[in-house]
């Protein structure tokens, strides 16, 4: 019984350790999304992989238009790509 709290604390921060780690591997680190035009045709994807991230286009016919260079996630600002210089891009 001496042992009992001593057991338990040590069983508790096992297990909050295992379920920190799981919870790391869980985020998606490559992914694709669709993306669809005004009138629900496919009309490209965009890439997620490693912290980078890329957009390519389709034409009407399904060819590849042109795929972006890939650009760090992070410094991306959603609506108007901000923090970027005209060399970047």
């Amino acid at each position: 019984m001496k042992y009992f709290l001593s057991m338990f604390f040590l069983i508790l921060f096992i297990t909050l350790i295992a379920v920190y780690f799981i919870k790391l591997d869980t985020k998606p680190k490559n992914s694709i999304s669709a993306y669809y035009n005004t009138n629900g045709a496919f009309a490209g994807f965009i890439q997620k992989k490693n912290g980078l991230i890329r957009a390519c286009e389709f034409s009407t016919n399904g060819a590849i238009l042109s795929c972006s260079k890939w650009f760090d996630e992070k410094l991306l600002k959603q609506g108007k790509n901000e923090g970027l210089s005209i060399e970047d891009i």
